[in-house]
């Protein structure tokens, strides 16, 4: 009797022990965890150094080349991969940064890659030639289907499930966002409009709308979109759902940075109509866990010994036939002369006054969006209601643009921890409110607002992330409002002179892959040109 009165005594304290453990286990799992993170971002402080407009520069520390390409972003290191192709390998890039690529930047941490800007890169299309020629050159193509396009491997296709939109409460797929899971008529007359001018050519037989933009049709029955905002557009069609108007939102600010009442109408169908389709649907995206940042290794392969980073390119000017470039070691801290024969100049537009001297009362008008974009470490993926994790997961009606999975393209599958990295445009038409409104924000702020953020879908986030680091961009992209694109501007700004040539991606009006490739092709292609007459 009392062997089995202790035989019971010691299985209930056994059990309460048990229930102990598992109270203490989910009180370990779900307690507000304590999360690392940093801001990183620009070098901000040495980049306002241009707003003192330096005269008095040493030039003790002289170096000579034949082609100085200032800025590393895509279209400078595609001005770098071309002269290289067209035999010129006398050149120099300079960026201020510490690492090159611009918005394609990304880092790895624990055999972890994950983007800092460009996640992905839409199957160029027909119009795409160079895009095309680029990838078929570094190996991505595979061969050709029955159409011509390309075939690319199947491991850099983004993998399904690719998209999913957090909405009424749950999960589901696509970024449409739809209240009986079926497409309603607001959305169906939406696509109308949108095939409507899918493959529509104006009068001078030119595609309405191409990548490269330049390659677009110059009708003016077409380019008068440009004058009206897309929310616009869309309205006088008769698009009047909130839904739709959301997502026609959604898409802007991922392409532009800018709500679609701040955009121009052209370039709001630009991003639906420029693009490779099958039957109604794109065809999915070439992606890679650090984004567009396996591009950027490609295209900087030629220039490896010729990239001079954590340098701030001060002052251009020429000097009896010869450009002097006078620039800042910020490593070293001490003023260096450069001498070339010719300029690439790929930095963005709106500090041409500075190091330029120009004074164009049009580069006083370029509107730049600024960004955020976090990268949080999660032990696990965040599932949710509904639909299960995609690569791509938005929040209906969230400031945000949601977060890609950096490990969605990851074979190893096997391993729970990955990167969500999180997208924030501010999309308010006033972008110099936007950016003062970023700068007194500390790491705890963006920390809040971030996690804040995710709780609608995720009410665990907290429990799943271990560190959030941080990057703004005050200048992130040029923003397409109406009159930019087709108002005469724009062209005036990427023309040649005296030796100097123009190659960032703002010449084009929009902030993509496919239009930096191609400034900085053609940029080293008037360097050869000019080479050449000499």
């Amino acid at each position: 009797m009392s062997e089995d009165r202790f035989s019971r005594k010691v299985f209930l304290s056994a059990l309460a022990f048990c229930a102990a453990l598992l109270g203490i286990g989910s009180y370990f799992r779900f307690r507000k965890r304590k999360i690392q993170g940093s801001i990183l971002g620009p070098d901000k402080e040495t980049g306002h150094r241009l707003r003192q407009v330096r005269t008095n520069f040493s030039t003790t520390n002289t170096i000579q080349t034949k082609v100085l390409i200032a800025g590393g972003g895509i279209s400078g290191l595609s001005s770098g991969y071309y002269l290289s192709q067209f035999g010129i390998s006398d050149y120099l890039i300079l960026d201020l940064e510490k690492d090159v690529g611009g918005n394609s930047r990304y880092s790895e941490t624990n055999s972890l890659k994950y983007p800092w800007g460009a996640h992905y890169l839409p199957q160029p299309g027909p119009e795409s030639v160079l895009v095309r020629k680029f990838l078929e050159e570094n190996g991505l193509v595979q061969g050709k289907d029955s159409s011509g396009n390309p075939i690319y491997p199947e491991k850099y296709l983004c993998f399904d499930p690719e998209e999913r939109l957090f909405y009424q409460g749950r999960w589901q797929a696509g970024l449409v966002p739809r209240r009986n899971g079926e497409p309603d008529a607001q959305e169906l007359l939406f696509r109308k409009i949108i095939n409507s001018w899918q493959n529509k050519r104006g009068r001078d037989g030119q595609k309405a709308f191409c990548i490269p933009i330049d390659r677009s049709s110059r009708d003016p029955e077409i380019l008068k979109l440009d004058r009206i905002t897309f929310s616009e557009y869309l309205k006088s069609l008769g698009i009047q759902s909130q839904e739709i108007l959301w997502y026609a939102d959604y898409c802007t600010r991922d392409d532009y940075g800018g709500n679609s009442d701040n955009i121009s109408a052209w370039a709001g169908l630009h991003y639906f109509c420029s693009r490779l389709r099958e039957d109604e649907d794109s065809p999915p995206v070439l992606t890679w866990p650090e984004g567009n940042g396996f591009l950027l290794e490609l295209l900087q392969k030629p220039s490896k010994d010729k990239i001079r980073t954590s340098t701030l390119v001060e002052r251009i000017r020429k000097n009896s036939g010869t450009w002097e470039i006078n620039a800042y070691d910020v490593k070293e801290k001490k003023d260096l002369l450069i001498k070339a024969e010719q300029v690439i100049f790929a930095l963005p537009s709106f500090i041409r006054k500075y190091i330029l001297g120009e004074k164009d009362a049009f580069l006083q008008k370029l509107e730049y969006s600024p960004w955020l974009v976090a990268n949080l470490f999660v032990d696990e993926l965040p599932q949710g209601k509904g639909h299960p994790p995609a690569w791509e997961n938005v929040i209906y009606k969230s400031k945000s643009l949601g977060y890609v999975v950096s490990t969605h393209q990851d074979l190893r599958a096997l391993r729970p921890q990955s990167v969500l990295t999180y997208y924030l445009a501010f999309g308010e038409k006033d972008t110099l409110a936007s950016r003062r409104s970023i700068l007194p924000k500390t790491w705890d702020d963006w920390k809040e607002e971030i996690l804040s953020d995710l709780k609608k879908p995720h009410q665990n986030i907290e429990s799943l992330v271990s560190r959030i680091d941080i990057m703004t961009h005050a200048h992130a992209m040029i923003r397409p409002i109406p009159g930019f694109l087709w108002g005469g501007e724009r062209e005036k700004l990427a023309k040649s002179e005296s030796g100097i040539h123009f190659a960032h991606c703002d010449l084009s009006g929009i902030s993509i892959f496919e239009e930096a490739l191609y400034r900085g092709f053609e940029a080293s292609k008037k360097v050869q040109m000019s080479s050449k007459r000499s």
